[in-house]
């Protein structure tokens, strides 16, 4: 009886390690593409840099490298500073990175396709030196 309660165990045990490990790899799947490295290089070279947080995580903090700042929910007001230029670099931070991969997918889905996701304001100013 012990055994089949040992293996019955062990069933269990491995098969929620399996659902974990799953869960894991999808939530890997969905986080965003962060460069900061990147994302600094391009600021050295002069790419447009945008502030995707809200008017009070900025108010908290400043803005890195001369950014711009547009909340992430003004696509449009995105877009209008990006121009024509569809495939022009731009620099994009929040706070964690996952804000900037929206607005990044967001203007690929219009055609904009110069998106790079700094990630989060520490990332990005710790790759620029400041952090």
């Amino acid at each position: 009886m012990k055994s089949v309660r040992l293996r019955w165990s062990s069933f269990f045990l491995i098969t929620l390690m399996m659902a974990f490990a799953a869960q894991a790899i999808h939530a890997q799947d969905d986080a965003p593409n962060i460069y900061p490295s990147l994302a600094a290089d391009l600021v050295e070279r002069g790419a447009l840099v945008l502030d995707v947080r809200s008017a009070e995580e900025i108010a908290n903090t400043s803005l890195l490298a001369d950014a711009e700042a547009i909340p992430h929910t003004q696509i449009d007001d995105i877009i209008a500073l990006i121009g024509e230029e569809n495939n022009r670099a731009i620099v994009m931070y929040c706070g964690s990175g996952r804000r900037a991969a929206s607005v990044i997918e967001q203007l690929r889905e219009r055609g904009y396709g110069g998106g790079v996701n700094a990630g989060g304001y520490a990332d990005l100013a710790a790759a620029l030196g400041g952090g």
